[in-house]
């Protein structure tokens, strides 16, 4: 849920460190968005605070002084979970677990940590995250149970887990990790423990995202797969053999993965007609369809009947990004751009 690449890390501190200009505390916003049918919750971030929307009203998460940021989200009845991180005072990033708005720290603050994917299971809660090793500045890939830490050991420089799913007793966790005499990162998961790699050093590992669906597992991934730093995008049913998404252009850069009926949907960001641009998008079962205009991005898909929900954000003229979802293709603008503003998750509760 994306802390995504290794490579990420350095653009990710130095672009999260700046300091808003204007950080509002007020909990409501007053832009517009469909209040009919059902709730939608979003989260992510405003003026670089951590945030989330019922429908049209936000939540300020991130209340320090530091840059906040939430990277997923789960709603279980009335309940909205949501993980991300903190800066201290210190400058360390914390890895954060807020519920309806509470949060709790999943690590002390002394070394820097991320929390990035979220799953309840019954009353279990499990965070997949990492966290820098002592002394070092290298991460460690783990997993938290009930705020109980679970690393998730091997013999890599760098390891983080981006997204965790469970099946009956079986933990899943899907992340990178990358050899300290290797230049670029792979795409691995762990299944209670066991490391399986799911891409090799001939790419390298952008994105990944989990879901379950009844009783199956999807995984889905994307890499970098040439010089030009274009992205290609896979999934796989149960770790079975993964299906390249070819949509007839050079670059598929999926983020996150939803499964309805058997009909597998990656939402990310994709070319624009003309190729001079970038522009949010979603594929059913690798058919792209855009839904966002240029300098869009997609981070997130729902489904909720025969509706398609994709949030992401949308870059406006001088400079900033508003937060955004589109409900089949129509944006729904959370946010009024005068800072960083962006959905990278959302969740759809029938009424």
């Amino acid at each position: 849920m994306n802390i995504r690449s290794l490579f990420y890390m350095a653009f990710l501190v130095l672009f999260t460190g700046i300091t808003a200009v204007q950080c509002r505390d007020d909990t409501e916003d007053d832009h517009t968005t469909d209040q009919n049918g059902p709730t939608v919750y979003t989260a992510g971030r405003e003026d670089y605070k951590a945030k989330y929307w019922k429908n049209s009203t936000g939540i300020l998460l991130g209340k320090g002084s530091g840059s906040s940021d939430v990277m997923d989200m789960a709603v279980s009845g009335d309940e909205v979970h949501a993980v991300g991180y903190e800066v201290n005072a210190a400058g360390k990033y914390v890895a954060r677990y807020w519920k309806n708005g509470t949060a709790t720290d999943l690590t002390d603050g002394s070394r820097d940590a991320f929390a990035n994917g979220i799953f309840i299971s019954g009353n279990d809660i499990y965070i997949a995250g990492q966290e820098m090793k002592p002394g070092e500045s290298t991460y460690v890939a783990k997993y938290w149970k009930n705020g109980v830490p679970v690393t998730l050991s091997d013999d890599s420089q760098n390891s983080v887990a981006t997204g965790i799913a469970v099946v009956g007793s079986d933990v899943y966790v899907i992340g990178e990790r990358r050899m300290q005499n290797w230049q670029t990162p792979v795409t691995c998961y762990w299944k209670n423990g066991q490391r399986t790699d799911i891409s090799d050093q001939t790419t390298t590992a952008s994105d990944q995202d989990i879901v379950v669906s009844g009783n199956d597992v999807y995984m889905m991934w994307s890499v970098v797969y040439n010089s030009s730093g274009q992205l290609q995008t896979r999934y796989s049913k149960n770790l079975s053999s993964p299906v390249l998404i070819q949509d007839g252009t050079p670059y598929v850069g999926g983020i996150a993965i939803a499964v309805k009926d058997n009909d597998v949907y990656v939402a990310g960001t994709g070319l624009a007609s003309n190729s001079q641009s970038f522009v949010a998008r979603y594929w059913k079962n690798g058919s792209p369809v855009t839904v966002g205009g240029d300098g869009s991005s997609g981070l997130g898909i729902a489904l909720s009947g025969n509706d398609v929900y994709v949030s992401g954000y949308q870059q406006i003229q001088g400079g900033g990004s508003v937060a955004t979802y589109w409900k089949n293709g129509k944006p729904q603008q959370l946010t009024a751009g005068s800072g960083s503003g962006m959905i990278r998750q959302i969740k759809v509760k029938e009424q």
